[in-house]
């Protein structure tokens, strides 16, 4: 009479219920990876231009070692800089964002796809399989962290790469795929930091802890192919990078795990409360779906003990573990190890019964008609009517320095895309730089008026904020102040 109940409410609720297979999830995965494809045209989001301007730096510089922004040391490995450049080869050097972008699409839907092959290689199941792809490419990765052109799908992919062939070279005992979690970690490594290698030894911690495998990561040949993926960041640092990069990563962290002050006690009691909350919004629809169904007892905490799962969610609680009690870290630094929740997830709702299948995998198809509607409407309408077009101010500042040197200041997210804009437009022109010090002439893209570098030349608003916090100013100093026609009596706005 309560199962009878319980279908007749699905029904009416949810509609005629899934037939659940391995082809079905499929389907709506690659379906949901098609909305990636409008975002491509989209213009720089956020901080976006930080590698697409360290790319056009690099390519005309043609130094490919030492990174650099504004014609600084940018302090990072360049193998997301290098495929940029690569790709735009094919593309055209004008397609520099649809290149970044499509680095990153793609590593988004291999990382997808290697979590398929872990779940078949540890679990032997390709409906599990199937799910814990497409529980990946949900919510936070589908809608926005994975598509947008930074650095972390590459990082994530290549890190996460790493730890599957770890997992799956101890269960089989294969030398061959620890010699390729150890090109993966370098990859990692080139892509963005040496976390990397933090979230990898956590798994080996783990794998050292559960699995039955464990001695064959002592083999002579493990030690061997671990101890040289060890040693390859310090000899790209001394040998190849000029000691360039291991000091930079480590200001970098040092900046990020600063301690706070007693009067930002409050501010990081929020943090920390709020952080596992965040974590599981943005793990949305799947989090919800399994919160209620432990909630409801429809799926028991002892189907979390089976060895592979807790294996699966031990390293993904140890890697979060840091992040959540450093202040102000993002979430999106834990996408390396969003797989092992969506492999978690995937298996609860799995072993929880037709009605929270059925659900998820509902909840599922809508996230991807929302992906959809977002890439299709939402993005536009919000880039055209709330963050303006940088294109058009890019081009009105390039009519108003003419050919004088135009430098830049500005390194927030605004002033990077309008510069990145800039670097296009005017190819083959060089990329802006920083003015040099002492500079005699030209003109200045800066985020505040700054009578050391010059003086107001023109002020424009990009978008539509009302604290004014997207008013720029081009500056002038020497001969660029009497360049022929005059500046606008006004602010600019676009």
């Amino acid at each position: 009479m309560a199962a009878n109940w319980t279908f007749a409410l699905q029904r009416r609720l949810f509609g005629k219920e899934i037939n659940i297979s391995a082809g079905t999830l499929w389907a709506i995965f690659w379906i949901g990876a098609g909305s990636f494809v409008p975002l491509l045209f989209l213009q720089y989001v956020g901080e976006e231009a930080v590698y697409p301007i360290a790319a056009q730096e690099m390519h005309a510089s043609g130094e490919f070692i030492r990174a650099t922004l504004y014609g600084y040391p940018f302090g990072r490995p360049g193998l997301y800089s290098w495929l940029i450049v690569a790709l735009c080869h094919v593309l055209g050097d004008a397609h520099v964002l649809i290149a970044a972008r499509l680095i990153t699409i793609s590593s988004t839907l291999l990382i997808g796809l290697t979590l398929a092959w872990l779940v078949r290689s540890i679990f032997g199941d390709r409906l599990l399989a199937a799910f814990a792809a497409v529980v990946f490419l949900s919510g936070d990765v589908l809608l926005y962290r994975g598509w947008l052109a930074h650095v972390d799908p590459l990082f994530s992919l290549l890190t996460f790469g790493a730890m599957s062939c770890l997992w799956i070279a101890t269960e089989q005992r294969r030398r061959d795929l620890l010699v390729l979690a150890a090109l993966s970690l370098i990859g990692a490594f080139l892509a963005k930091a040496l976390t990397c290698y933090v979230f990898y030894a956590v798994l080996a911690l783990v794998l050292l802890w559960r699995h039955r495998n464990r001695g064959f990561l002592f083999t002579p040949s493990s030690i061997v192919i671990h101890g040289a993926a060890i040693a390859f960041p310090l000899l790209w640092n001394y040998e190849i990078a000029g000691n360039s990069v291991l000091w930079a990563m480590l200001g970098q962290t040092l900046l990020n795990a600063h301690l706070h002050t007693p009067q930002r006690a409050v501010t990081y009691a929020k943090f920390f409360i709020i952080y596992p909350f965040r974590t599981l919004f943005y793990l949305l629809p799947t989090s919800a779906i399994v919160l209620f169904s432990l909630l409801s007892g429809r799926t028991a905490p002892a189907a979390f003990r089976q060895n592979s799962v807790l294996i699966a969610l031990s390293t993904a609680a140890l890697n979060m573990l840091p992040y959540w009690l450093t202040p102000d870290s993002g979430t999106r630094y834990l996408m390396p190890i969003y797989p092992f929740f969506a492999l978690v997830m995937a298996y609860a709702v799995l072993n929880a019964g037709k009605l929270i299948i059925d659900l998820c995998a509902k909840a599922l198809i809508a996230t991807v008609g929302i992906a959809y509607i977002a890439a299709l409407i939402g993005f536009p309408l919000y880039e055209h009517f709330v963050r303006g077009s940088y294109d058009n101010a890019a081009q009105a500042i390039i009519r108003r320095a003419g050919n004088i040197s135009l430098f830049a200041s500005d390194d927030s997210s605004v002033g990077l895309s309008i510069v990145a804009d800039i670097n296009t437009r005017r190819l083959p022109a060089p990329p802006v730089t920083r003015p040099p010090p002492g500079f005699a002439s030209g003109f200045v893209l800066s985020l505040h008026p700054d009578p050391a570098i010059g003086q107001i030349d023109t002020t424009f608003a990009v978008g539509h904020n009302p604290n004014g916090s997207r008013t720029r100013y081009l500056l002038c100093r020497g001969e660029a102040c009497s360049r022929d026609g005059k500046p606008p009596a006004g602010p600019l706005s676009f």
